[in-house]
């Protein structure tokens, strides 16, 4: 009840569903009493009982879903009550842990373009050592390898000798190394990868789906994460899965594993802006954060793989899935806003290529989050705009709010 009380007297709501709404009028005292009634009798179920801190927070709740509901009808239903209550007081209680993500995240965005640049600068003197001490060159362009000589007896380094073996195996068999990998999920081509540098250079190429989860993720080093799109030129399938039981029971007493998950999450978002995957179908981030009252991680998502400016780095991207990530009618309306500003065509080059990008993309999950009436709206106009184009777009939305109602 601590939490609950904290979040419904510390977040603060959007000023814009603070002015007052059309269908406000067409709602009397009685109406929001009845409502205020359905609260308190939630509440004591929970608690036990209805004292006067428990009155307080049922009134401040009411207050909450009265200014944010879209209709009087989505306001009043008693069938999504709990489930509203519950995303109202999940959000605004992410909503308060904003400062200590916004301060994580810059610092990972840090230590990420910090890894970077030292991840290209040792890779470039790699190339410059090999360069300088394996080979030399001769007049006329003939390049020839030196080769030490000593009169000492040399020792056999058998640690170096297997990793010569295993470059020997990777250089000119691709064939053969591609036929093999088939028979290997990614974790196994990916463990054979770092045999020696020659593997790591060809073997996460032939990598072409991924299926990881959160906590498996979160063991990667800043350096790995930095770079990990990069390495997956032929990447068809990305999947990053977290325990569906979080968004059946929200955790409020772990905030550190909430902040740490959204960071970790938008990092591999905005990773994705310096890289091309030009055979990506499939991305996914279920499970994987919980959005607060704005739904930054979905705007992030949607300005990154959907919008026009970046949907040639993803021609193919044909199904993105949000599921369990607790997305509101904010998020929804970033989704709208990324699939609707596609240009028509026309003359421009630039402008066929992206409106060419902009057919490949046929599903959409949003299932298990907290999508009201407005969004409902708002996707069945996505819907129509689609169709007016020619296209076709399928939307999951089971397990929303508006779905909810409709099954009761």
């Amino acid at each position: 009840m601590n939490q609950l009380s904290a979040a419904l007297t510390l977040g603060a709501l959007n000023d814009q569903h603070r002015a007052k709404c059309a269908w406000h009028a067409s709602i009397g005292l009685a109406a929001r009493r009845s409502v205020l009634l359905h609260i308190l009798l939630l509440l004591k179920t929970k608690y036990g009982k209805v004292d006067a801190k428990i009155s307080y927070i049922a009134r401040r709740a009411e207050l909450a879903l009265y200014s944010q509901a879209f209709s009087a009808w989505e306001y009043r239903n008693p069938h999504t009550l709990s489930r509203r209550l519950h995303s109202l007081v999940v959000k605004l209680h992410m909503n308060n842990l904003v400062a200590k993500e916004d301060e994580a995240f810059a610092v990972e965005d840090a230590q990420l373009c910090g890894a970077s640049v030292v991840s290209g600068n040792e890779r470039a003197r790699q190339r410059d050592g090999m360069r300088h001490a394996g080979q030399q060159k001769r007049p006329g362009g003939v390049v020839m390898l030196s080769l030490a000589t000593s009169s000492k007896r040399r020792r056999v380094d058998t640690a170096h000798s297997a990793q010569d073996s295993s470059s020997l195996f990777f250089d000119g068999n691709n064939d053969l190394v591609r036929q093999v990998c088939t028979f290997l999920d990614a974790k196994d081509t990916l463990c054979c990868s770092m045999t020696c540098t020659t593997a790591n250079q060809i073997l996460p190429g032939l990598v072409t789906s991924i299926r990881v989860s959160t906590t498996e993720f979160s063991v990667l080093t800043v350096r790995h994460r930095a770079s990990f799109f990069s390495k997956f030129s032929n990447l068809e399938y990305f999947a990053l899965t977290g325990d569906m039981a979080h968004a059946a029971q929200f955790d409020f007493h772990n905030e550190t594993a909430l902040i740490s998950r959204n960071v970790m999450c938008r990092a591999l978002v905005a990773s994705l802006q310096h890289v091309a995957l030009p055979k990506l179908t499939h991305f996914g981030l279920d499970f994987a954060f919980t959005e607060g009252l704005h739904d930054r991680v979905t705007s992030q998502v949607a300005a990154v793989l959907l919008a026009p400016s970046n949907s040639i780095r993803f021609p193919r991207l044909q199904k993105l899935s949000l599921r369990g990530n607790g997305i509101s009618d904010d998020g929804v309306m970033h989704l709208f806003d990324a699939l609707t500003t596609f240009p028509q065509g026309g003359g421009n080059s630039e402008s066929t290529k992206v409106d060419e990008a902009t057919s490949a993309l046929k599903e959409l999950n949003l299932e298990q989050n907290y999508i009201g009436e407005r969004g409902f709206l708002q996707l069945e106009d996505t819907i129509e705009l689609f169709a007016a184009r020619g296209q076709a777009i399928t939307i999951r939305m089971s397990g929303n709010l508006l779905a909810v109602a409709a099954n009761d």
